[in-house]
Parts: C-alpha cells; sequence; structure tokens
C-alpha cells in the first residue's frame, strides 16, 4: 500500500473515530504525542490534552458528522476542507474547518492537526447551548443519564460524564471517561432480559442527587441499590453506587 493510502486511511479513522463519539476510538486513532491547534490559538500538546479539549464538544453531541468536502494526501501528509456539524440538544451547528493532517508512518495514527476555523465565530454560535448545558442543575443532568441507561446504548450512558470522572459500585472503581465506557458496555448483557426501574430523583445538595434503583426479570432475584451523583458544570463528576446485597 502507498504511503498516500495509509495516510488518508490513518486521517479517516480518526474522522470516523469522532462522528462515532466514542473517546475511546478517538484515543486509538491518535499519536501518543500528537498536538491539535486551532489556529491561530495554542496548541493542545500531548494526546491527553487532546483527548479533552475534544470531549469538550463530542461529548455534548448526541450526533456529530463531519462532511468532507475536498481532500489532498502527499506523503505523511493530508490537506482536509470540511463541514463539521454537531447535533447538541436538539439543534444542528455547523463550522467551516480547513485542517493540515500529519501522520506518523510507524504507528499509522495522527500525530499533528492544524485546523484552520474561525474558532470567535463557531463560539458565538454554540455560547447559548452550552451555557444552558453547563448550568444544568443535578437532577436534570441525572435524567439526562437515565434515559440513556434505559435506551442501553453505552456511549450516551458515558456522554454525561466528565473526562476525569470515578464511578464507584461496590469494590470497583472506574476512573475516567474510557474506563466509565468500558464498564458501561458490560451493562446490556448483564441486563440480559432483566428490567431497571428507577424511583424518583432527590437533590441531596446543591450538586449531588439521588437516585434509587430496582432490577427484575423472571428467573433471578430483584436486585436493588441507589445512585448518588456529583454533577460540576453540567456534567456527572462523580457516581457512587449503593448496593443493597448482590451486584446484576
Amino acid at each position: 500500500m502507498s504511503d498516500e493510502n495509509l495516510t488518508r486511511l490513518a486521517i479517516e479513522k480518526l474522522l470516523a473515530a469522532v462522528e462515532s463519539r466514542d473517546l475511546r476510538k478517538v484515543e486509538w486513532a491518535l499519536h501518543p504525542d500528537a498536538v491539535w491547534q486551532n489556529v491561530p490559538h495554542a496548541p493542545a500538546a500531548g494526546r491527553e490534552s487532546v483527548m479533552q479539549m475534544l470531549a469538550s464538544i463530542i461529548c455534548w453531541s448526541d450526533k456529530v458528522q463531519w462532511d468532507v468536502l475536498s481532500a489532498s494526501v502527499k506523503g505523511d501528509t493530508g490537506w482536509y476542507e470540511r463541514l463539521d456539524r454537531f447535533w447538541i440538544d436538539g439543534a444542528e451547528y455547523a463550522v467551516p474547518c480547513n485542517g493540515v493532517f500529519r501522520v506518523d508512518p510507524a504507528t499509522r495514527t495522527v500525530c499533528a492537526l492544524r485546523d484552520y476555523v474561525d474558532l470567535g465565530e463557531w463560539r458565538g454560535t454554540v455560547s447559548a447551548v452550552m451555557a444552558r448545558l453547563t448550568n444544568r442543575f443535578p437532577p436534570e443532568v441525572v435524567s439526562h443519564h437515565l434515559e440513556a441507561v434505559k435506551g442501553l446504548d453505552p456511549i450516551a450512558m458515558a456522554a454525561d460524564y466528565s473526562y476525569d470522572a470515578l464511578l464507584q459500585r461496590g469494590e470497583e472503581r472506574h476512573k475516567g471517561w474510557v474506563a466509565i465506557a468500558d464498564y458501561f458496555d458490560t451493562v446490556p448483557a448483564r441486563l440480559a432480559e432483566r428490567a431497571i426501574s428507577f424511583g424518583s430523583i432527590e437533590a441531596v445538595s446543591a450538586d449531588q442527587a439521588r437516585v434509587g434503583w430496582h432490577i427484575s426479570g423472571e428467573g433471578s432475584a430483584p436486585v436493588t441499590g441507589a445512585d448518588i451523583f456529583t454533577v460540576s458544570m453540567g456534567r456527572i463528576t462523580h457516581q457512587f453506587t449503593e448496593l443493597h446485597g448482590s451486584d446484576f
């Protein structure tokens, strides 16, 4: 396979990962030393910094679609003109971008991206909806999360968590968005044919909410418990699960 084809595949792997809204796939498509710059602003240096930057918009989105308008590849570099589209809180927001991608041929991951985008225009477009989301009270955030749990979509379940959130469930500790998403991947199979129901969401404090839950199904003993969620800036930063007996 030619250098150009390998470069194109690595870039398109990253674009598809962003559209999946699965931060794990985005991480796999980026080099550990990746640098992402929205020109002329300072770059995010290192994969961890890039991931936190991308999570700040990907996780707010119910759908992401990056339309490639034109593309050119030479060696380890690709020039991609795009229309980046995000569906947030029921409305679509789009911004034109022109990205210069560089791929590390050894790992076949994107190691650098310079994105030319009018961030002033973009921020003006999304500032109102972002302000509303970041100012949500804990019960609203928890309600949104519970709807995702009912839908059994692991990515939607993880979307309301901050990038460095902690989920504690009995003796288990799941630290960070990636680990939490890995846990939610197991939930549909573990529930099998059983049904989960939630009690009312109670505000515990200005930044916490609590909800009880019950899992039942034919031929299996019911499982009950409660979750206490801590919320900051519209995202779940900590979840503590009280188990009333064994887990499901």
